[in-house]
């Protein structure tokens, strides 16, 4: 199981660092992707997308959910700025 995790999160970890241009305009993202990106947890994440300050998520296609990359990546950074303020 602990291999499985890891293999995860290094999938994960790819992604998050990734600054390759493929031409793509934007990325849909899984929710281990997500957490990686956030910092924070699945609870955390829905909760906030509850009080609606964290982006919500798109269902492309039966029970999947992805998220928009550059949502993410910009409510990192404007927490980000929140602090820096």
């Amino acid at each position: 199981m602990a291999k499985i995790a890891t293999n995860i999160s290094r999938a994960a970890e790819r992604v998050a660092t990734r600054n390759v241009d493929y031409g793509l305009d934007d990325r849909l993202l899984p929710l281990n992707v997500v957490i990686e990106l956030a910092g924070i947890g699945k609870t955390m994440i829905y909760r906030k997308v509850r009080e609606g300050t964290f982006p919500k998520p798109c269902k492309p296609g039966g029970a999947s959910t992805r998220w928009s990359e550059r949502e993410v990546r910009a409510w990192r950074e404007q927490v980000m700025a929140a602090r820096a303020a």
